[in-house]
């Protein structure tokens, strides 16, 4: 049996560990902070409840999941899994540090995932000494409601590990899809002017955001807005998505961020995770 590895606590690696678990893989959270770990095993376990209460899956089935879930504040708890996914923040140092420490602690044959959205996998595996065994592996949020897992291979990506990585996704019950190293690979590449042309359409005053949800649903026939959507993604992830964008492509017009996105993040409007983005969440 895959044993799976998990890197970071927070909502994506929480949902990773979730639906790896459901998947029926054996599962290990790592996370280096003791209050951000509990956090993340608490929501893990409330979203397994709420899922059995929706019969998304049975109530067992919950059980078992978590049955396979542990959790350890070193990192060492990774050592013996088949593939560790990263779940960090997209900071290409700290990527980089991180897997420069993976590769030293788990075993060569180790497959070594980044859940980066934007992020170049080629950079991230140039600290590891066997660059073949890093690849991409990017989830969308919510991971266990999101059916798309994009496979990407670095410049060096072995194919053993990207079948590895493609097999794992499949047990996930996800759909896994082979993508270039290129600037936001697919699925960003496709919705990034969606985010940017609704913030410029704002910033001009065409309409207010509110507004531009509800054209967005009823013509497009979309379940949520772009104000909505980088709300529930967190307008602070979505920005650092956008800078990045913007740094590979070595200043493309196209992908400019918008000052609306850097002012609410310099404001702490980062959306659900902090009640006020766009819109006002009660969080009672």
């Amino acid at each position: 049996m895959t044993k799976v590895g998990v890197v970071g606590a927070g909502t994506m690696g929480a949902g990773i560990a979730q639906i790896a678990a459901l998947g029926g893989f054996p599962t290990v959270v790592y996370e280096l902070d003791s209050r951000a770990l509990e956090r993340g095993l608490e929501q893990l376990r409330a979203a397994l409840r709420r899922g059995a209460e929706r019969r998304r899956w049975k109530e067992q089935d919950a059980i078992d999941a978590l049955g396979r879930i542990s959790s350890d504040t070193i990192i060492e708890a990774v050592r013996d899994c088949d593939i560790v996914i990263e779940a960090a923040p997209e900071d290409l140092d700290l990527k980089r540090n991180l897997f420069e420490r993976l590769a030293s602690v788990c075993g060569a044959s180790t497959v070594l995932a980044t859940n980066t959205s934007s992020l170049s996998v080629t950079a991230i595996a140039a600290a590891v000494p066997d660059p073949e065994r890093i690849v991409g592996m990017h989830f969308f949020n919510p991971p266990a409601l999101m059916e798309l897992v994009e496979v990407v291979a670095g410049d060096e990506s072995g194919e053993p590990a990207l079948e590895l990585t493609t097999e794992v996704a499949r047990g996930m019950g996800r759909t896994p899809i082979r993508a270039r190293d290129s600037v936001g690979f697919v699925a960003n590449r496709c919705v990034r002017p969606f985010f940017l042309e609704s913030l410029r359409m704002l910033g001009e005053g065409v309409a207010p955001h509110d507004e531009i949800d509800r054209i967005v649903r009823l013509g497009a026939g979309m379940r949520m807005g772009p104000f909505e959507l980088m709300d529930l993604i967190g307008i602070d992830v979505n920005f650092t998505v956008a800078k990045s964008f913007w740094e590979q492509s070595f200043g493309e017009p196209r992908w400019r961020p918008t000052p609306i996105h850097e002012r609410m993040v310099a404001s702490g409007r980062l959306g659900r995770k902090t009640g006020r983005g766009f819109y006002v969440y009660d969080h009672r």
